[in-house]
């Protein structure tokens, strides 16, 4: 068995800095709740990014110095221009390829905000899900997810495999290591690993569709290039011109 922790670096925001936030705040509850398991059960946590070193591979060593015995880069072309669906595709394929039955990933980072991706990669796997996660225990062969329902929280106990979508940890969980709160010596780290796509059996040709598609996952990099529409009639018009919406006889 394998716990893979699913990690992205935390993009800038219009006016802030590439460099406030290394992870997000429910990425940082992922690689938590990702090595508590792993700590658990006796096993490795492998950590799993996707995109170019110069912006993922921080946070992958960040992931193999606070107890992740592996860390693996997705480093095919043109992943930034996927939509939720292609990423979790290529998420998935990765996921295969270490041969993971835990899967824990950030509920929604605080860029894209969808909360899409982790569904979806469970959907592809067949795996269960759970969203919304605050906090895991392990008991035997399941896991005990306590979650943030519909303004209530609720205890669910989940059985192997699934995917795990964790909300940010609470600041008494981060004032420790989490190698510390797994009980289980780290392993030593290894180098961080790049898999391309025929590496871990993806077929980027047949994501290219979802490159066409709205709901690019990246954000907006500056105030300037955001543009603000001054009416509903101009928003029509310009998903019009994207071939986003066609206008029905009258």
């Amino acid at each position: 068995m394998t716990v893979a922790i699913l990690l992205r670096r935390a993009l800038a925001r219009p006016g802030q800095s590439d460099e406030h936030e290394v992870l997000g705040p429910c990425e940082r509850g992922a690689l938590v709740a990702g090595l508590r398991i792993a700590g658990a059960l006796g096993v490795d946590a492998v950590a799993i990014a996707a995109g170019p070193a110069r912006r993922e591979d921080r946070v992958l060593a960040m992931a193999l110095r606070t107890g992740a015995s592996r860390a693996v880069r997705l480093a095919a072309d043109g992943l930034d221009d996927l939509d939720y669906l292609g990423l979790a595709e290529a998420l998935a394929a990765t996921i295969r390829t270490v041969k993971a039955d835990v899967v824990t990933c950030g509920d929604r980072s605080i860029d894209e905000r969808t909360g899409a991706v982790g569904p979806a990669i469970a959907e592809l796997l067949g795996y269960a899900h759970v969203t919304g996660i605050l906090s895991i225990a392990v008991d035997g062969g399941r896991v005990l997810c306590e979650r943030l329902g519909d303004a209530r929280r609720e205890r669910l106990a989940v059985r192997l495999p699934a995917v795990l979508c964790m909300r940010p940890p609470r600041a008494s969980e981060l004032d420790r290591e989490p190698e510390a709160r797994s009980g289980r010596a780290r392993t030593s780290p290894q180098a961080i690993d790049a898999l391309d796509a025929d590496e871990v059996g993806l077929d980027l040709r047949r994501l290219a569709p979802r490159k066409q598609t709205g709901g690019r996952l990246r954000p907006v990099r500056g105030g300037d290039q955001a543009t603000i529409l001054s009416s509903a009639a101009e928003l029509v018009t310009r998903l019009e011109a994207e071939a986003l919406v066609r206008r029905g006889p009258r």
